[in-house]
């Protein structure tokens, strides 16, 4: 099993319906599309600890710190098959770990370069949920004062406003409620 451990620097937006197509139209004429993939997800709690997989990966996501902040620790453990992964889960579940509601996205990842950095655009379709739109930088360093000027520069570029994150917050517990 591989695992990396990185900081994750991101802003998030909701989007409508209107600004995804739109976004998902002009984005690959003006920027390099990096990767297309359809992730299921379950989160658990009282860590958010994610089992995710798609055709391309099958993975444990273990994200720390406050998810209302710009700046979170982020370690993903590769499994070789995604029976590797739900024999883990299994195991995680056993362990008295609460699951909330599944999800299924279906994102489009995209490299945006401002001053020899590459930052990550990600137009994201979470059925049942909302149209999203994030900015993140993936860096060894705890550094997000040097990226956050960046990260906000692509959202005014793109024409899209942040999310605030207690927002964001409120709109995730809402649907795990109505999810349940």
């Amino acid at each position: 099993m591989k695992s990396e451990t990185v900081y994750e620097i991101e802003l998030k937006g909701i989007l409508t319906k209107e600004q995804y197509e739109k976004l998902l139209f002009e984005l690959p004429k003006k920027l390099k599309q990096i990767n297309e993939e359809t992730l299921h997800t379950t989160r658990y709690r009282p860590r958010d600890v994610r089992f995710r997989h798609s055709s391309k990966t099958t993975e444990l996501v273990i994200k720390e710190g406050d998810p209302t902040r710009i700046l979170r620790k982020e370690t993903r453990c590769q499994f070789p098959s995604k029976e590797h992964l739900d024999e883990e889960e299994r195991k995680h579940k056993e362990s008295g770990a609460k699951a909330d509601p599944p999800w299924v996205k279906h994102k489009h990842e995209f490299e945006y370069v401002i001053d020899e950095q590459i930052y990550v655009v990600c137009l994201q379709d979470i059925k049942n949920f909302a149209y999203i739109m994030e900015a993140e930088m993936l860096s060894e360093k705890n550094n997000p004062e040097e990226h956050e000027p960046n990260l906000r520069k692509i959202f005014m570029d793109l024409g899209v406003q942040p999310i605030d994150p207690k927002d964001f917050s409120k709109r995730i517990a809402e649907y795990i409620a109505k999810n349940k």
